[in-house]
């Protein structure tokens, strides 16, 4: 149960366990929220108060893992719809089977997160960061279906904004560009692909998964009071070409 003196905003961040999900509950808890971490594991993360289970494929697990958050803590201020997977292909070459799960997690896990969360973060007034990515700003060869699935978080993310707005509830994106993580594994290392890629970025460097934690930290903070609908682009100038 809460402690009733305790006023800290309690943030839920999914994906909790990877290398970004990391870096927002560590950097989320050094400045001032109770973090709850929710992955497929309810494994504990450092700066994380509690972890729950989830399965973004079920809008149940999604309730439960709402409802647990409230439970233990008695309020919810911040969703961090963190989350995915990634598979890369040309269009031609994904098959419907790598094509959907995509969807599934990235695209339908982030509504069905925002549906779970709703009647708490209107209650609290609060705010979702939903984590987009430079693929869905800009078109990326070989990376279909991650861009197109961040593409639509990124129009979800407008949209709800507008239809929350006079509920009081904000809701905003962080788009980075390759950030190493487990999901970029597969390419950090491979020379000639991450040659091209640091090529494509202005700054000519990648992203510290601690720069996507405090860019999410802004805008769910009150610095950011009057932003919402807005994707924060964390890219080196990516999407300004």
């Amino acid at each position: 149960m809460a402690d009733p003196t305790d006023n800290r905003p309690v943030a839920l961040v999914t994906g909790g366990a990877g290398g970004i999900g990391r870096a927002l509950c560590a950097d989320l808890a050094e400045h001032g929220h109770t973090v709850v971490s929710a992955d497929l594991v309810a494994d504990p993360v450092p700066g994380a108060a509690h972890s729950v289970e989830l399965d973004l494929r079920s809008g149940e697990s999604c309730w439960a893992a709402v409802a647990e958050v409230l439970d233990r803590f008695g309020r919810l201020d911040l969703l961090v719809n963190n989350a995915g997977i990634n598979a890369r292909g040309r269009v031609e070459d994904v098959p419907e089977e790598v094509w959907l799960p995509v969807v599934d997690v990235n695209l339908n896990g982030t509504l069905r997160m925002c549906q779970a969360a709703y009647a708490a973060l209107v209650e609290s007034r609060g705010a979702i960061v939903n984590l987009a990515s430079t693929g869905g700003l800009v078109a990326i060869a070989g990376s279909a279906v991650y861009g197109v699935t961040k593409a639509a978080v990124i129009h979800l993310t407008k949209v709800l904004a507008l239809e929350w707005a006079g509920a009081g509830v904000r809701v905003n994106a962080v788009a980075p560009t390759i950030v190493p993580s487990p999901m970029t594994a597969d390419v950090v290392d491979d020379a000639e692909y991450m040659a091209a890629k640091l090529a494509s970025i202005p700054l000519g460097r990648v992203v510290d998964a601690a720069e996507v934690a405090a860019a999410a930290r802004w805008l769910a903070s009150p610095a950011a009071g009057m932003v919402t609908g807005h994707t924060l682009p964390v890219d080196g100038g990516v999407s300004v070409l």
